[in-house]
């Protein structure tokens, strides 16, 4: 699992990881649900620069993580294309951009180990009904850690064609990704098997 935290003093690296994740949800939630009307999509394009402004991280490096998510949000705007408006496409695809790039923020402010923590902490009570807040913590820090490691993996791919001095078009890069992907889920897999959280319990 990648993990981007990077150490700081700024109020969003201060902010509780529970306050952190749950605002990110709640903003997730609600940027997902807004209609799709111009001022969202201007909430949507505003609030990824003040969020990386107010945790210090600067636009330097927001733009360094717009690049790495260029090929994902291309793919999805088009083959959103394929059966909606283009309009609506692009709408769609910037509410994804601002959410990717929100949680970006969490990961770069937040230790992974917190946000697992954090999740064992609030679940514990509910092991009674048979909830395992292990599970859980980790596929929260899975989930919020999984477009980094894609955006890793296709500057990875990126970086290979570079080195053999191979040029070709950018759809090409869709198998390559996609192998690399598939055999990073299988590593993921094995160390939740290893750690006794990747299959089903059994009574």
């Amino acid at each position: 699992m990648i993990s981007l935290y990077s150490p700081g003093n700024s109020p969003v690296h201060r902010m509780p990881v529970g306050g952190k994740l749950v605002s990110f949800a709640l903003v997730a939630l609600g940027l997902s649900f807004a209609p799709a009307t111009w001022w969202t999509i201007g909430v949507c394009l505003v609030i990824a620069p003040v969020a990386y402004a107010l945790a210090g991280l600067g636009m330097r490096l927001l733009f360094k993580d717009l690049r790495g998510l260029l090929l994902i949000l291309v793919f999805l705007a088009v083959t959103q294309a394929i059966f909606l408006e283009p309009i609506d496409a692009v709408r769609n695809t910037v509410r994804v951009l601002a959410i990717i790039l929100l949680a970006q923020v969490v990961t770069r402010t937040t230790p992974v180990q917190g946000m697992i923590e954090t999740c064992e902490r609030v679940l514990g009570p509910f092991r009674r009904f048979g909830v395992n807040p292990e599970r859980i913590g980790l596929a929260m820090a899975l989930t919020l850690t999984s477009v980094n490691q894609l955006g890793a993996i296709v500057k990875e791919v990126k970086d290979a064609q570079k080195a053999r001095g191979v040029r070709i078009a950018p759809w090409a890069w869709v198998m390559p990704v996609l192998v690399l992907t598939l055999q990073h889920a299988d590593q993921v897999g094995d160390a939740l098997e290893a750690r006794g959280l990747g299959g089903s319990d059994e009574d």
